[in-house]
This record gives structure tokens, sequence and C-alpha cells, in this order.
């Protein structure tokens, strides 16, 4: 079996395997042409031996021809023998030792299980990635209820904590009194009342006091723990739609306080 470059006639030796390495793709080892060789497959190689057949002069059938005409038919059939030369000179011809197989052409195939070890480790980079934005960004995400229990899971493998939820806008003060203190001078008792609307249970606020004069000029300001300012100690976190009641003693610098302003406000 036989294969011939269509650009240089170049003719090769092959056989049905190497036919089969490429997918029958392959390039002309003598002028570099990529070709498919079932297109250009030959049964029998071409004639190799120069064509010495010519067309036969016939004798000329009068002895009266003149010079001038022989020496017409002499350049012509040169002329014609010349072509026919052209024509018979053969091909160059590559035995099978010479085949170009050509293996640059097509990259091997890869196996099916260096791409399942790639598609692992592509796995396990995405995951890495998926871990490092969970765990920068926990604290965000855990903002969503729905999410906390399974933030809470990962930071207990990550080995992080979670910020308790914390929404100051969502407490709100129902009810504030201030009055002179029942028992020392120059000092006032504060209660207030307020309440989580929040979804979810949050710690407590801080509360911050703020004694002002007639002219509105802050004489003196604090800010109370809810260890300082609760009745009891604090059983766990303020629940939510669950009204919170609050007893502070201040002191009132010169009995000058006549105003008060109290503020929650976020550790």
């Amino acid at each position: 079996m036989y294969i011939q470059c269509p650009a240089c006639l170049t003719t090769f030796k092959v056989t049905p395997a190497q036919l089969a390495a490429r997918g029958g793709v392959v390039r002309c080892g003598i002028c570099s042409t990529i070709f498919h060789a079932e297109q250009r497959l030959l049964q029998a190689p071409p004639k190799t031996g120069r064509e010495t057949a010519t067309p036969a002069r016939e004798e000329a059938a009068s002895s009266g021809t003149s010079q001038r005409r022989r020496s017409d038919k002499n350049r012509r059939a040169t002329s014609r023998r010349r072509r026919d030369k052209i024509k018979a000179a053969p091909a160059p011809f590559i035995e099978e030792t010479d085949f170009p197989i050509i293996t640059e052409l097509q990259r091997p195939a890869r196996s099916r299980w260096r791409a399942v070890r790639w598609g692992f480790a592509d796995l396990l980079l995405i995951l890495l990635l998926a871990g490092q934005f969970v765990y920068f960004y926990r604290d965000e995400l855990a903002k969503k209820p729905s999410w906390r229990p399974l933030l809470t899971d990962f930071c207990g493998y990550a080995r992080c904590q979670l910020r308790p939820l914390r929404d100051i806008a969502a407490i709100e003060l129902l009810q504030t009194t201030i009055a002179p203190h029942p028992q020392y001078e120059n000092a006032l008792r504060i209660r207030t009342a307020f309440v989580n609307r929040a979804d979810y249970p949050q710690d407590y606020p801080w509360m911050e006091v703020s004694l002002t004069d007639n002219g509105g000029r802050v004489l003196t300001r604090r800010t109370f723990t809810p260890a300082q300012y609760l009745p009891t100690p604090a059983a766990g976190n303020m629940s939510p739609n669950v009204v919170a009641t609050t007893l502070l003693d201040v002191t009132n610098p010169d009995n000058k306080a006549v105003g008060y302003e109290i503020r929650l406000v976020t550790p």
C-alpha cells in the first residue's frame, strides 16, 4: 500500500498499522505538507522506469519529399520526445523504513486516570477556596439565622469563633424614668425597659447615661455594663420580644442635673 504527497508527489510505502497510528493524518518528510493519507492511497507504486515508447515515425512514402519538410518533422518529433521524457520522469520514492510517522501533529491522548487526577485536584482547589471564603467572612454569613448552625459546625473543625449576633438598632427602648435616690443625697435612680425586636437572641447592650444642666451642657457621662444595670445577674442573652427592666443609681453633681439622656450602645 502506498501514499503520495499531493504537493511534491513523493511516494511512501505504508502499512495499515501506520495509517491507524494518527488517524491517517501525516506530514510529508520532504516538503512538510500535512495531508490525509486515505485520500492519497495507491495500490501500486508509480512506474519508476523511463517510458521509452515513443510514437513511431512514418516513413516518407515519397522520395520526392523536400528537405525542409523532413527538418520540420524532425524538430516536432524531438519536441514530442522531450515532453514524453518529462512526463515519464519517475516521482521520488521512499521505502517503508523512511516513512515519516509524525507524532507532533497530534498530542498523545491523555489517559483516563490522568484526567481523573486533574479533576480531583481541581475539586480540591475549589473546596479550599470556598473554605477560605467562609473562614474570613463567617461573621457576615452567620447573620443569617439559617446559616449559623452550619457555620458553628464549620468553626468546630476550623477552630474559629463566631461573633454573637448583634443588631443594636433592633433593641427598642420602651420606657425611662429618673427620680432622686430615696436614700442618698446627690444621687439619682434611673429605671428603664427595653425589648429585643430581632428574630434571634442577642447580648445585652451597654447603657450610656448623660446628665445635663438647664443650659443643655453635659455635666457627666458614663457607660454601664449589663452587670451594673440589671437588677439580677444576666442569665444568657436577650430573647426576642421579651421586655427587660433595669435599675441604675447615678450621682448628681452638685444637684445641678436637670436633664438626662440614655443611649443603648454596642460594647
